[in-house]
């Protein structure tokens, strides 16, 4: 008897720890130099790119100016970035263009550190104050004076630009690639590293540069975003030396499955509702530092807001295919929509900058929930071998075109009409666009997550049932 039970503890036990290492995640090494690129590239990024508009600033350009630069490196975005892809998909080169795009990324922006300044832009209209006249005139003395600054900028943005356009859609498409070959892994849960790197990192170069700023010893005191923004661009290099990408077939007709994509009336409301998003994010991007410089914020107080932002995602991101799966795209869609509203509305109530920090969070499901969505959604209604054309478009249409129109038309908005009035007019039309595509989804079947890009009503059932299956089962 005592043998019995003996046998049936060690059995119940053998069971019990078996149960504990199934459920438990695994750490898959192939996702390894993934998880390195995404750390370094995102986080050189979001140490840079926060500075630029406020760099622009103190090299005397304008907002209508610095609206200018920043608008055109969207639309750059929306003609590169497709190119990309294509080229990629046609010749199976992912890994040498990313390659190739990485190094450029690092020598255009970074040379922006030498550009020569032409004074401070010392005209403010705040909330539409001053005449028209007055502010002609300045605007036209201002231009003639910062021409030779606001060209090199402009050249040079846009070139870092070009390079960038391509990197953030090879990488996304090539990680959800992987996934497929990988059961139980994620997007989300690669992409949050670079949610991880942006926090640690901005938070760093914001302490740094409001240190150095009180002794500034080479050039001027954004010189530390720079060195930093440098240095991990190239330990990007490595990481993305050592990825395995893929397996990748080139599609035989290429132009005639591109052309089939827009056949598709959830696809074409998908890539309108996207332009939605880039439109607001130019906003995001660009005005949100300009009114906290105008409101008076530090320089660590616009680095914590990348770090709010990244904090956000990484709990999003990790979950992000669970909840996908859960609510279905369109309206993981219009969640985001919901954030981006609330989110301009609370900026424009703003008065102490440091409340930023709390709205900030909203940016959680802003790219959270939309571009592990974004990243299904295109590579479950692409056609075979388009993976990257797919998500290229979908890059280029978010931020390209509209992120482009965004930020031109804000940085004319904000210098006549001010800060708070543009965020509670994009307040307005978030919700306008929410209401719009929640009247679409009711007349369409909306495409079921995994079911390789059909309605609900016709998809796959074993391949969703093998996909929940994958889910409990997860490996980072």
């Amino acid at each position: 008897m005592d043998q019995e039970r003996h046998q049936l503890d060690s059995h119940e036990n053998g069971v019990e720890v078996a149960e504990r290492a199934r459920c438990k995640p695994k750490v898959n090494r192939s996702f390894l130099p993934v998880k390195a690129t995404y750390l370094f590239y995102i986080g050189a990024l979001v140490t840079l790119f926060p500075v630029i508009p406020v760099y622009l600033s103190y090299l005397g350009l304008s907002p209508s100016q610095i609206g200018l630069i920043r608008g055109a490196e969207p639309f750059l975005d929306f003609f590169v970035s497709p190119v990309w892809g294509s080229v990629a998909d046609k010749f199976s080169m992912h890994k040498t263009l990313v390659l190739i795009n990485v190094c450029g990324v690092g020598g255009a922006y970074f040379s922006t550190i030498f550009v020569p300044g032409s004074g401070e832009f010392n005209s403010s209209f705040p909330d539409g104050a001053g005449s028209t006249d007055t502010l002609e005139e300045s605007s036209s003395d201002h231009w003639t004076r910062t021409r030779g600054t606001f060209t090199f900028c402009l050249i040079l943005i846009a070139c870092g630009q070009m390079f960038n356009a391509g990197v953030v859609p090879l990488m996304d498409a090539n990680t959800e690639e992987m996934t497929k070959h990988h059961k139980g892994s994620s997007y989300g849960r690669q992409r949050l590293w670079g949610s991880m790197g942006g926090m640690i990192f901005s938070v760093s170069a914001g302490a740094i540069m409001d240190l150095y700023s009180d002794h500034p010893f080479f050039l001027h005191e954004y010189s530390p975003a720079y060195v930093i923004f440098f240095f991990f661009i190239i330990l990007t290099l490595i990481p993305v030396w050592n990825t395995n990408f893929a397996p990748h077939t080139p599609p035989k007709t290429m132009f005639r499955n591109a052309g089939r994509i827009f056949k598709n009336p959830r696809i074409v409301a998908f890539f309108l509702v996207m332009c939605t998003f880039g439109f607001s994010y130019g906003q995001v991007d660009t005005f949100k530092f300009l009114f906290l410089d105008q409101l008076g914020s530090p320089h660590i107080l616009r680095s914590l807001c990348p770090a709010a932002n990244c904090l956000a995602e990484l709990f999003l991101l990790y979950y992000s295919k669970q909840i996908i799966w859960k609510i279905g795209h369109e309206n993981a869609f219009l969640l985001v929509l919901a954030a981006y509203a609330i989110r301009f509305l609370a900026y424009s109530f703003l008065w102490n900058p440091w409340w930023i920090l709390p709205v900030e969070l909203l940016h959680g499901f802003c790219f959270g929930i939309l571009w592990p969505n974004v990243t299904a959604f295109c590579n479950a209604v692409a056609p075979p071998g388009m993976a990257a054309t797919m998500q290229s478009l979908a890059f280029a249409l978010t931020a390209g075109l509209s992120e482009g129109i965004g930020t031109i038309l804000g940085g004319l908005f904000y210098e006549r009409y001010g800060a708070r009035n543009l965020f509670r007019t994009m307040a307005a039309a978030c919700l306008c666009i929410l209401i719009a595509y929640k009247i679409f989804c009711c007349f369409f079947e909306p495409i079921k997550p995994g079911s390789g890009g059909k309605p609900t009503e016709t998809s796959n059932e074993p391949a969703v049932r093998e996909a929940e299956e994958g889910q409990n089962q997860p490996q980072n």
